[in-house]
């Protein structure tokens, strides 16, 4: 990732490089590490902001056969583009109207809860056929899925389903110790215990955590996308993204003066300043206002000042000016300015990051 930008000498505007091959990799890395079970690509929030279909496209030619989103939309416009690949959907269905158009599309919906379950049910009935479906169990996270007691009278009912897998989701995976993650594994064992169902629990933090969670299906997704799912331990994964965004002007300013709205950086001396042609509305969020580092040629560069909307103010007092032209490409994401750091700066977490920038900033794919 590191030489993504070796033949970008001049940029005119912010751009979101997306290199297919790096997933790719990650693809394979996490195939490996999971290896006696299907994987199954989560690629919702537009991929983590790196773009849905074609993160989904590359994904495929890598020999990925499942695909994981939020919502019907997201699900509609992968089947639109991709006939074989078997598609689930977490919201679940709402209305006769949305099991109608999963089914003519088979799309696999996600049922969380017993009202989800009638809809199907009554479809089905109508149709004299068995859908396919996935049954989300809560074993914790407390946010959707059926409640384990509700669950364990639910053995007839789904016998109408063909049921892909029973699903749960793991609350604090990414936390070394293994306690609250081994009680929910459990849990769903417990739960499938005299029925035998396929079972997934595994998300990213799970597939690397251990190896017994990986079960039948697991659902990796940032770490598809190169971030870590444990601080502090490397396990070989590229970062997919890189962001670059150009100088479109430089100045200089002197000591007590002040930089951006509400003033809140004063220089402590002279130092020299360009301006980048990116901000909030790119989804570069304020709280990374005098926090945030930048980077020109491998250069540390710190914001200054509040982030405006469209435009950044760093420091380049120690930039060598042969970097300090028009166009000049800034890493504001990259081999020095990693998910990490960036999301550090922020104050927020690297999914959130990702999404925002990737929402707001145009792409361009590397394959």
């Amino acid at each position: 990732m590191g030489n993504i930008n070796i033949h970008m000498k001049i940029i005119d505007k912010a751009q979101l490089l997306i290199d297919l091959r790096l997933l790719q990799f990650n693809y394979r890395k996490i195939n490996q590490i999971t290896n006696k079970s299907n994987l199954i690509g989560v690629v919702k929030g537009d991929g983590y902001g790196h773009g849905m279909i074609r993160c989904s496209e590359a994904l495929i030619k890598s020999g990925c056969k499942h695909l994981y989103v939020a919502d019907i939309g997201d699900a509609l416009k992968l089947r639109n583009k991709f006939n074989k690949v078997s598609i689930y959907v977490l919201s679940g269905p709402i209305s006769n109207n949305e099991v109608k158009t999963l089914d003519n599309h088979k799309i696999i919906p996600i049922l969380n809860n017993n009202e989800q379950l009638e809809i199907v049910q009554k479809y089905s009935l109508s149709k004299n056929k068995k859908m396919n479906v996935v049954i989300h169990l809560d074993t914790g996270m407390n946010r959707m899925g059926f409640k384990p007691d509700h669950f364990s009278n639910l053995s007839e009912q789904l016998k109408m389903f063909n049921v892909s897998f029973l699903m749960s989701h793991f609350t604090s995976a990414d936390e070394k110790d293994k306690k609250n993650s081994n009680k929910q594994f459990k849990q769903l064992l417990n739960l499938n215990q005299n029925l035998n169902y396929k079972l997934s629990i595994a998300n990213s933090s799970g597939c690397f955590l251990n190896s017994n969670y990986h079960l039948d299906y697991v659902r990796p997704g940032k770490s598809l996308y190169g971030m870590n799912p444990f601080k502090k331990e490397s396990f070989e994964l590229k970062q997919v993204a890189s962001l670059y965004a150009p100088i479109i002007q430089t100045s200089s300013i002197n000591k007590n003066e002040t930089v951006g709205y509400g003033k809140t950086y004063t220089a402590q001396k002279k130092i020299k300043t360009a301006t980048i042609n990116f901000g909030y509305a790119n989804g570069y969020m304020r709280s990374a206002s005098n926090r945030a580092i930048t980077y020109i040629n491998g250069i540390p560069a710190k914001v200054l000042g509040r982030i405006s909307m469209d435009l950044v103010t760093i420091d380049v007092s120690n930039i060598p000016d042969q970097f300090l032209h028009l166009g000049y490409p800034v890493e504001i994401l990259g081999e020095n300015a990693t998910y990490e750091k960036v999301s550090e700066s922020l104050g927020t977490h690297e999914l959130e990051t990702l999404i925002s920038i990737g929402l707001g900033t145009q792409k361009k794919y590397l394959s």
